[in-house]
């Protein structure tokens, strides 16, 4: 079992999680840049803590368009990820085996231009496991190298160059200090056997089972990176596959990016003889339609040749019997705070239509998309395993998790599996309500549950809930 964490934590980038900035930021309780971003740290380790993932994968990590190089941009995002594997590499809190990274690519061009962020454990916590990245492809050597299928050059690491002082030291992240030397993947893994970890590359130019190029004119291409679990004698147990995800910001292009997923050989192509293959991510549709049954915006996945399988996925048979109630176990995506009563936004406005329904009250879904868009994160799995508990969990920081505020809601909506504390540090007494909100507690009342204190580091910290599984 492997558990893996998707979370697109909105513009993921140092600032994020440091600053040495005593700036005061409107809308942030008082609290200067450095205070701020404490607090941002601190969601986002409690989401870390619960989850105790054996693999991250960061949606929207800051990058620019780093064009003709490969890799990120020397920016926040690759520092933000570098800060995080140190973090995680703390001999205070590190996990056995520690943590490397992969080496991030920038996906998209121009302004969309973003990367994407993977931290992984090297073995697990009895130390009966060793995980390694295995590519799918080959780097050509330094930070200006590229990313290149096996056979399409020489296998290099990502040093062999001076690095300007403040840079990240990207073949560190395969090699960490006090971690011991750069290791060398098994001969028996589905790709790279025998080369070691340091020239190794992900993946984010594909072709379809036709062997023609998939293009994305500009769009965030899939992040494609793949790993080898072994035994402690270096059988291997299992290969891995992952795709992390961010569609574009358009419904209608959203869900053509899907269908051209679906088009991909790594994705839908014949599975390796021990292999599991992940998508994950933000897709930009919405799972439900308007009246809560499946919108069919990820058939092309799940009905294809893949036969992926969604790991949040309807349950209800048909028109659920209470949408605004149904609808908060699945959203991922929240909106920005609104203190009027009629928002219904974290309470209930009197009773009858103006009741707040558990978990998702009126916070869940966007202030830019026209509705219906709360339920846009997810993860699909193929080969999928009917007789194992994926432990799915959508990390609701809001209401914690997992969601049983209500004994047996109709329709049997996911509560989720993994404890985590809601992320309000002063909320009132009784938080959150079930199976409904209490009553609109007056404009100050509104603005201590929205304010930084409760609703507003969250909100600060993402746009999105992250989703964990065990794979």
């Amino acid at each position: 079992m492997t558990r893996i964490l998707f979370w697109n934590i909105e513009s993921f980038s140092v600032n994020k999680i440091f600053s040495a900035s005593i700036k005061r930021q409107r809308g942030h309780g008082g609290l200067n840049d450095m205070q701020s971003a404490i607090q941002r740290r601190a969601v986002i380790n409690a989401v870390l803590t619960a989850t105790q993932p054996d693999i991250i994968v960061i949606i929207e990590v800051s990058s620019g368009d780093n064009a003709p190089n490969a890799l990120a941009s020397q920016t926040g995002g690759i520092n933000a990820l570098a800060m995080v594997q140190f973090g995680l590499n703390n001999p205070a809190t590190m996990v056995a085996g520690g943590w490397n990274a992969v080496p991030p690519l920038y996906t998209g061009t121009g302004g969309r231009a973003e990367t994407v962020g993977i931290l992984y454990r090297r073995t697990d916590t009895a130390g009966n496991l060793r995980r390694y990245f295995t590519g799918p492809n080959i780097w050509t050597g330094g930070h200006g190298g590229l990313s290149v299928p096996p056979g399409g050059g020489a296998a290099a690491p990502y040093n062999g160059m001076v690095v300007p002082i403040g840079a990240v030291n990207v073949n560190g992240m395969l090699v960490p200090p006090g971690l011991g030397g750069v290791r060398q993947i098994p001969a028996g893994a589905q790709h790279n056997g025998g080369l070691n970890e340091d020239v190794v590359a992900a993946r984010i130019a594909f072709t379809t089972t036709l062997g023609a190029p998939v293009a994305f004119g500009g769009l965030r291409e899939p992040f494609m990176a793949t790993f080898t679990e072994t035994d402690n004698l270096g059988v291997v147990q299992r290969d891995l596959t992952i795709f992390g995800i961010h569609s574009p910001p358009n419904n209608p292009a959203a869900a053509n990016y899907i269908t051209t997923l679906s088009t991909i050989n790594d994705i839908v192509g014949a599975l390796g003889v021990n292999e599991t293959r992940v998508i994950g991510g933000d897709f930009n549709v919405n799972l439900f339609a308007v009246n809560g049954t499946a919108s069919g915006l990820y058939n092309p996945l799940t009905g294809g040749p893949g036969a992926y399988t969604l790991l949040v996925s309807p349950t209800a048979v048909g028109v659920p019997v209470n949408l605004d109630q149904y609808k908060g176990y699945f959203s991922t995506h929240i909106r920005g705070k609104d203190k009027t009563a009629a928002s219904k936004f974290l309470w209930s406005n009197g009773g009858g239509p103006g009741q707040s329904f558990y978990p998702g009250y009126g916070y869940v879904g966007s202030n830019f998309v026209v509705a219906p868009f709360y339920s846009i994160d997810n993860i699909l799995v193929w080969p999928h395993n009917g007789m194992h508990n994926y432990q799915t969990t959508i990390m609701n920081t809001v209401t914690g998790t997992p969601m049983n505020g209500v004994m047996a809601p109709p329709d049997n909506p996911p509560p989720g599996a993994i404890a985590l504390a809601n992320q309000f540090t002063a909320p009132p007494m009784g938080w959150p309500g079930a199976p409904t909100a209490a009553n609109y507690p007056g404009i100050g009342g509104a603005g201590n549950l929205t304010g930084w204190s409760n609703y507003g580091r969250v909100r600060n910290t993402s746009d999105h809930f992250g989703i964990s599984a065990d794979i």
